[in-house]
């Protein structure tokens, strides 16, 4: 494309790319970090540059002990996510005082929404508080979190400086199951017609409905400054499935995708998605959808995260990454940390195919239960498809993860 630069192409990238985003140091509270996001600024500056600027954050664990407010850190690529460098902080200004602790997400707004014009980045995370003296935590310790609130901070600087928005929903204490009715993972997206939506898992919704966990939404009409009322994705009333951790990506035919994992005593962790026509109406919540699976019964869990590159079939092609890759007996199988899953399906029906990722890496089960590797593995076609870039937390100590990177050309030659 004339004036475009091609360095998301060009023949080193090709041949693949890989590091450290961050490395927690020495005595750093385990995890360490987790929880990547990355997404490409298409829309900033002069309005249509696919080879923009890469932004990515995570969560950023040293900042949670000796009485100092957590925060999101973010991180820059001028250069197709070959090379990274710190770029500016997301910190709580919601007048809480919390610090944003846990599960950022990125989006930047592809035209004006509310008071945003085009090219606004977007970022929401959960923001939880100590219930210690934060200067009572001893160094390296996390001390006993509170609330949850899933907030929305807003740049117009392509993510240099940035400021809060608005709270998009409330829950109880951030710790899952026992009652504690937390809200998690929030992820954003415009719906058919501009409005901004936020989807999240919500444990809220036990006491009196026998929900487990459930995947809803809450959309704005006016940029996020104010929301709307809850809707269901996929829910199930049975008092032990969890759906959770939703990603969302928009398709060539117009639909959406959405894909979820789906915790409990039958699915333990297994894939999903489903499509609406609208990024709203995704059907009856009962029905969890497709699950990602290969013919020989290979399958997802945990963790996804779903997009769709223009390369592949004749409709492009679907991608999802997970956890970990298990057998139909739950076990490891082949390609476990190495492949991601294509489909070119665009309603995700049929049997997923795995192809080499970016990315290779030890998983939890190979790892003997180290449960926060690969806890999210989000994934950036390039602009015309070509490469992927893929991001995960990988151990890098007995205790800690550190953030890691990898980008190849993705080989869709046999779907």
């Amino acid at each position: 494309m004339a004036g475009i630069a091609n360095y998301e192409d060009d023949e080193s990238t090709q041949k693949g790319s890989n590091g450290a985003l961050y490395t927690p140091p020495e005595g750093a509270p385990a995890p360490g970090s987790l929880y990547p996001r990355v997404i490409r600024l298409e829309h900033a500056s002069d309005g249509n540059n696919p080879s923009g600027p890469l932004l990515a954050t995570f969560e950023f664990y040293p900042s949670m002990s000796g009485g100092s407010k957590p925060y999101f850190p973010v991180y820059r690529s001028t250069d197709g996510g070959r090379s990274w460098s710190k770029y500016s902080e997301i910190h709580d200004t919601s007048g809480k005082n919390w610090g944003l602790r846990y599960q950022p997400t990125l989006f930047e707004l592809p035209e004006e929404v509310g008071p945003w014009p085009a090219g606004t980045v977007l970022a929401a995370g959960n923001a939880i508080p100590i219930l210690d003296d934060p200067e009572e935590v001893p160094e390296g310790d996390i001390g006993e979190l509170g609330e949850t609130s899933i907030d929305l901070y807003a740049s117009t600087d392509e993510g240099e400086t940035w400021e809060f928005v608005s709270t998009v929903i409330t829950g109880g204490t951030a710790v899952p199951h026992a009652g504690n009715n937390p809200v998690w993972e929030p992820e954003l997206a415009l719906d058919a017609d501009g409005d901004l939506v936020c989807y999240f898992a919500d444990e809220r919704q036990g006491t009196d409905d026998d929900y487990n966990q459930l995947v809803a939404y809450k959309a704005s009409e006016d940029g996020g400054q104010t929301w709307g009322e809850e809707q269901f994705v996929a829910a199930v009333p049975n008092e032990t499935s969890r759906p959770g951790m939703p990603t969302i990506t928009e398709l060539p035919n117009g639909n959406y995708m959405i894909g979820y994992e789906v915790v409990g005593p039958d699915l333990e962790g297994e894939v999903h998605v489903k499509t609406s026509p609208d990024a709203r109406d995704w059907g009856d919540p009962t029905d969890l959808g497709n699950p990602v699976a290969t013919a020989d019964g290979r399958r997802f869990v945990n963790g996804p995260y779903v997009t769709w590159t223009p390369h592949g079939g004749e409709n492009g092609t679907v991608l999802v990454s997970a956890k970990q890759l298990v057998d139909e007996d739950r076990n490891p199988a082949e390609g476990n940390g190495e492949v991601v899953l294509a489909n070119t399906d665009l309603d995700g029906s049929g049997d997923w195919t795995a192809v080499k990722a970016p990315l290779s890496f030890e998983t939890e089960d190979e790892l003997g239960g180290r449960g926060f590797v690969g806890w999210t593995t989000p994934i950036l076609p390039s602009p015309n498809g070509k490469q992927l870039l893929q991001l995960t937390s990988t151990a890098s100590s007995a205790e800690l993860c550190e953030i890691r990177y990898a980008k190849r050309s993705l080989e869709l030659n046999e779907l």
